[in-house]
């Protein structure tokens, strides 16, 4: 699998020299004649050249970038740069993402290429600008901090144009449980390159037969129990989920997918988890600790938000339904689950967000981080349907961004919340995740109605809102802070 988030930005490095024909002072030249001559200009300027490919090599963030072979340009006072000097850039054109430059060249533009600069001075100003105007992108950076949040963002753009996502679908219809998803594949392609296989959800079935539970289904189902600090659910029963999960890889594999979605309450209509003892969350749980955006319901609104927060941050994204807990209450029979589910362990003295879904990660802290521990629960009364219980709030008041796209796709929401809690639930959907929303939890939903957003909500550790905007701006989506 050609795995999005491992894309990089390739940056080209252009150094150019002006070397004039002779010596002499003016209005924009003065120094002394050893200084001016032709010999001196061009030794000069190659020794810049070199040391400038090496502090780029130190400074550049590399797990975003590579940094292409530089190239060294002349040109004289004139200011044509020639078509000899401009073909040392042609072999390798066609693979340039970024051409960082440091100072004119006139004529790059022909190559219909992004331009960059890191420079204190005016001439970034200018010409960041004119290639604006001319219908380029052009970026303007002060010093490698700002040039690596450049990097970033741009990687994370390319890593979006990287993904395809297969997408199990109902396909008569849309969605049953999620009306505001993004409904306009043609349109996610156009503004952002992602690419889609929609499917009939029952086609996965006969990948689900395909998958026999051998001896490596049972290693990992062995692995998954001796490494949770608490199980409640059986080998034989995890096998299922695990034989659902391999299905949804080699599907994804056959289409050449890196990104995955499905219904979950057609699913659940066509008994065929009822008839073979499965449920999909675990498999969306997996897909996400292992890079893969993953979603459940064939949302592709909180999925566009997941892919972002992924890719922008390296983290793995918990998702799931926003229910508003209002203060004082204990009874969660505004849940519709009165016979299943226990009172809360607690009540709070103002209204909470509750997220709640069965599909937990353990590498919201970082793709790089120690994971976190992890129950085993099961979904059903009847005892199957294995999903991770993790706990999310580990730290009291930890800070966490959540948001999710409009059903255009254009636009994302986005608000910053502390945890207050969390809950492991006996069935169902769990954990339960309380949070308190800067702004409040009750404003917050009425903000998702009226921006017309829908329910779902991706989050993810860390106050992230102004990276997100910054993204938003590179690769083409409004943020809408709530606040």
């Amino acid at each position: 699998m050609k795995y999005a988030m491992d894309v990089k930005v390739n940056v080209k490095p252009v150094f150019s020299n002006m070397i004039h024909s002779d010596w002499w002072e003016g209005p924009c030249r003065v120094g002394p004649r050893e200084e001016g001559t032709p010999e001196y200009e061009r030794r000069a300027g190659k020794e810049q050249f070199n040391l400038w490919y090496e502090e780029l090599k130190e400074n550049l963030d590399l797990t975003r970038c590579n940094i292409m072979e530089p190239a060294y340009l002349e040109f004289g006072e004139s200011f044509v740069v020639k078509d000899s000097e401009f073909d040392k850039l042609m072999p390798e054109n066609h693979l340039v993402d970024l051409y960082l430059i440091t100072y004119r060249i006139p004529g790059i533009e022909r190559l219909k290429k992004p331009v960059s600069m890191i420079d204190l001075g005016p001439t970034p100003l200018d010409v960041a600008s004119y290639y604006r105007q001319i219908g380029l992108d052009a970026y303007m950076a002060h010093d490698y901090e700002e040039y690596n949040r450049l990097l970033t963002c741009l990687q994370v753009r390319k890593a979006v144009a990287s993904t395809k996502v297969l997408i199990l679908s109902n396909t008569e219809q849309i969605p049953t449980s999620v009306n505001t998803g993004c409904g306009d594949l043609v349109d996610l392609y156009k503004r952002y390159g992602i690419r889609n296989n929609r499917i009939d959800f029952r086609q996965i079935f006969k990948y689900f037969e395909n998958v026999q539970i051998d001896e490596g289904i049972h290693r990992e189902a062995k692995a998954l129990l001796e490494n949770a600090d608490k199980t409640d659910t059986t080998e034989d029963f995890l096998c299922n989920d695990l034989r659902y999960f391999h299905a949804v890889r080699n599907m994804m594999e056959e289409y050449e997918c890196n990104a995955f979605t499905t219904p979950c309450k057609e699913l659940c209509a066509s008994r065929f988890p009822q008839e073979h003892k499965f449920v999909p969350c675990m498999t969306h749980s997996l897909n996400k600790d292992d890079r893969i955006p993953s979603t459940c319901e064939e949302d592709l609104a909180v999925w566009m938000a997941m892919m972002m927060m992924m890719y922008l941050t390296r983290q793995s994204v918990f998702m799931g339904n926003p229910v508003l807990i209002p203060a004082g209450t204990k009874d969660l029979g505004h849940l519709g689950m009165q016979k299943l589910l226990p009172e809360l362990g607690r009540t709070f003295d103002h209204d909470v967000l509750e997220i709640h879904h069965a599909v937990p990660v353990r590498k919201m802290r970082g793709y790089g981080q120690p994971e976190q521990n992890y129950e085993l629960g099961h979904f059903t009364t009847q005892g199957w349907g294995t999903h991770y219980q993790v706990n999310m709030a580990e730290e009291d008041g930890q800070t966490v961004t959540m948001g999710r796209f409009n059903r255009d796709g254009t636009k994302m929401i986005v608000a910053v919340g502390h945890t207050l809690g969390c809950e492991f639930r006996p069935v169902y959907c769990s954990p339960a995740v309380f949070y308190d929303i800067e702004g409040g939890a009750r404003e917050f939903r009425h903000a998702l109605v009226k921006g017309g957003y829908g329910h779902h909500q991706a989050i993810i550790y860390g106050n992230h809102v102004k990276e997100l905007q910054e993204l938003g701006e590179i690769v083409g989506f409004e943020v809408e802070t709530f606040h």
